[in-house]
């Protein structure tokens, strides 16, 4: 009879241990959404096709057209005329860091313990 009774408790405390798993699911799927769980999957697809696709060009896969292409983006780039803010002239400013003066601290006060 006293194994009967343990194993009943332990019954009670599984089937427990299981009511708080199903509670703890299904507040998690009100959280996420079918439709979160796929956008975050389509997201992480697109991520792995980048990735693929910057391993290729720096692995120097690319095609003689790709290569031109890039060159001529280059080129357009490089060529464009940049604007840059004047430069001053005068010369800059010799700044000398003051002294701080040191700060006296007082000496901690021991205190026995009561």
């Amino acid at each position: 009879q006293v194994q009967d009774i343990e194993f009943t408790q332990i019954e009670m405390k599984v089937i427990e241990g299981l009511k708080i798993g199903n509670e703890c699911l299904n507040k998690m799927h009100q959280v996420m959404s079918i439709e979160e769980v796929e956008r975050i999957i389509g997201e992480t697809q697109d991520a792995v096709e980048y990735q693929r696709q910057i391993d290729e060009i720096l692995a120097g896969s690319l095609t003689e057209e790709d290569e031109d292409a890039i060159l001529e983006e280059l080129n357009a780039i490089t060529q464009e005329q940049i604007e840059l803010p004047e430069v001053p002239s005068e010369p800059l400013p010799e700044e000398v860091p003051e002294a701080s003066p040191i700060k006296n601290r007082p000496e901690p006060e021991l205190v026995a313990a009561s």
